[in-house]
């Protein structure tokens, strides 16, 4: 191909490419601004539901010609699988913490509280039920991981393993990574949002000290918080050793304060009274299944462990206090032990925290209305010094929960890129693209998110569980083929049961995903189909909105700057992007057809 073919198609692709971000840009901001009338399902009609999916398919569409200008000139930006580099500095009790701090998250500290006076002893057995899955997922994750291993295999825990046993192609595979980003990302977005509760509304409205120090406080602490993302985030290869030594000593000082407030509860028998424990009235099994399901937020944490696998020691030592005796162990049973114990520590300090909350006579007292119950029980029952130390271990559960979930969700973006299930060119800033969905998830509100994480990471453990099947028939060993179906199956039905807590979420879960393995199939299509498919699609859905004239009464304008004179109405706005977007995707559809004839006679003369 001559030189100046290619530059003519690199100028018009890098043309296309800053128009098109200009186009997404402009319809996430209509959509933005017209977010309080779309997202109104109270008042549904066939106009709007068309308006709606316009908008969703302008957004996608002008996301994927801005970032589809790598794949135009056959350049070959791939690169292998990133695998991570093993630095292993990490013995089993900063392992131990790492997954502790996965697992007792700033969620605990409300959703506890307010489960345990919604179902009284129904909470308490639901955590009990969902700790001993964990367990036995736990096995599985062991079990799979230690088969791969000894088969000369490099893989990290949790969706990886699904792609193992049935391939990259595998609609099991990438449902259970989309679900964890997503969940991941959820649980993010919850955590922001209840860490600003205590920045902008509990140290507020506190009596510590005045006013001057609670502003001091809260810009300390969301500079701690910052500081800790970044050095995290962005250089934790080079901190790795003193990130695991300070986590060490995160846990070590919240797992005190937690069982510490929880001895505090228990002996002060003028608070305590039994009643909530028998003040539920139900079917037993039917809440437990969809309590189970609504607090599993508070229990996944332990396959975070899995992540670190390349930064453990291949022996540790563990010295028993009192006793002077020494343990060694090796690589595999740290992970293993580490997991089981994450469990069995974190669950208990979930379930007695539980059994105390029931114990207080809390109903009535304003726990219901508090933006985080936590708090408010502890001062109770404590006084103002044990409500310092909550809130000192809450800070901490937002550091050690926060940081690994967005870490994760990027994990999972990036790995759909390096898998070529997504173009490579998207996931390389997987990162900057987690932390835009993860704030346009803030506005969903605590509940939704606490729902859509619990579905979301419910459905991907079920697949992974129940992948633990094919290396059972790779062994030829049926013998322990049932164990993880029942956990697969178990999973499913506490996922399933979530639909009873909030109808709209698991749906709204399904159409993320099955919109996200359109996106995949779509993207995977040959190059100029893809285009072709794409500009018709969009012409398709102009003439639609042409044509039926789709306006929905209450929408505002975003009013173009470059304009001289004003459009007659919001919707005129709308018909302007979408041509522009229709005539940005014609002409890459030329550009794909001539490049794909120059490619083809290339071949043909070789």
């Amino acid at each position: 191909m001559d030189r100046r073919t290619v530059r003519e198609i690199y100028l018009g692709r890098l043309i296309i490419t800053v128009l098109s971000l200009a186009v997404f840009l402009f319809s996430i901001l209509f959509f933005v601004s017209n977010k309080s009338v779309l997202l109104n399902f109270n008042n549904m009609t066939i106009n709007k539901s068309l308006l709606i999916v316009s908008i969703m398919a302008m957004i996608f569409f002008s996301l994927y010609l801005t970032v589809s200008f790598p794949k135009s000139l056959r350049i070959k930006f791939s690169r292998p699988r990133i695998r991570g580099k093993p630095n292993p500095v990490y013995g089993f009790f900063i392992i131990l913490s790492i997954g502790i701090g996965s697992t007792l998250g700033s969620p605990l500290f409300i959703l506890i509280p307010e489960n345990a006076l919604q179902y009284g002893i129904i909470s308490t057995v639901s955590l009990l039920v969902a700790a001993i899955t964990s367990l036995f997922m736990a096995k599985v994750y062991f079990d799979v991981y230690e088969f791969h291993k000894n088969n000369g295999r490099d893989i990290v825990g949790g969706p990886a393993f699904v792609r193992e046993a049935y391939g990259v192609s595998s609609v099991r595979y990438f449902i259970s990574r989309i679900s964890m980003w997503v969940a991941n990302s959820a649980l993010s977005a919850y955590c922001v949002i209840i860490f600003f509760d205590l920045l902008l509304i509990v140290i507020p409205d506190s009596s510590i000290g005045g006013s001057l120090i609670s502003m001091v406080m809260v810009y300390a602490i969301l500079g701690l918080f910052v500081v800790w993302f970044i050095i995290n985030a962005f250089f934790e290869e080079r901190f790795l050793r003193s990130i695991g030594k300070v986590q060490l000593i995160m846990m070590i000082v919240m797992a005190v304060i937690l069982v510490a407030e929880e001895t505090v509860i228990l002996r002060t028998p003028a608070h305590l009274s039994t009643h909530l424990f028998f003040s539920f009235t139900g079917n037993w099994i039917e809440d437990i299944l969809i309590d189970t399901g609504y607090l599993f937020i508070l229990f996944f944490g332990f396959q975070e462990i899995m992540a670190f696998q390349r930064n453990i020691t291949d022996k540790s030592t563990i010295k028993i206090p009192g006793i002077k005796k020494t343990i060694a162990m090796d690589k595999d049973h740290v992970i293993k032990w580490s997991m089981i114990f994450t469990i069995i520590i974190s669950s208990s300090i979930n379930i007695i925290y539980s059994i105390a909350v029931l114990l207080t006579q809390s109903r009535g007292t304003g726990i219901e209305k508090s933006s985080i119950p936590a708090f408010l029980i502890a001062r109770m029952t404590g006084g103002e010094s044990w409500f310092l130390l909550m809130i000192i271990a809450f800070i901490i559960a937002t550091l050690t929960t926060f940081v690994p979930a967005f870490l994760a969700a990027s994990r999972h973006l990036k790995s759909l890129g390096e898998d070529r299930i997504f173009p490579y060119s998207l996931t390389k800033y997987s990162w900057l693209f987690t932390l835009v969905f993860i704030i346009l998830l803030v506005a969903s509100g605590e509940s939704f998110l606490l729902s859509i994480t619990d579905f979301m990471v419910l459905i991907s453990l079920g697949f992974i569980t129940i992948s633990g099947t094919h290396y059972r028939k790779e062994l030829g060993n049926v013998k322990g083929l049932l164990f993880p179906v029942m956990v697969g199956i178990l999973t499913f039905t506490f996922g399933a049961f979530n639909y009873f807590v909030d109808p709209v979420v698991v749906l709204f879960s399904i159409l993320i995903i099955s919109v996200a393995y359109l996106v995949h199939n779509i993207i995977n299509m040959d190059s100029v189909a893809l285009k072709l498919f794409t500009g018709s699609m969009l012409v398709m859905i102009l003439l639609t909105d042409m044509f039926i004239n789709i306006e929905v009464t209450g929408t505002s304008g975003i009013h173009f700057f470059f304009l001289k004179e004003g459009l007659k109405n919001t919707f005129d706005e709308f018909l302007l992007l979408m041509f522009s977007l229709v005539i940005l995707s014609i002409v890459d559809f030329m550009l794909e057809w001539r490049l794909s004839r120059k490619m083809n006679l290339l071949d043909i003369l070789q």
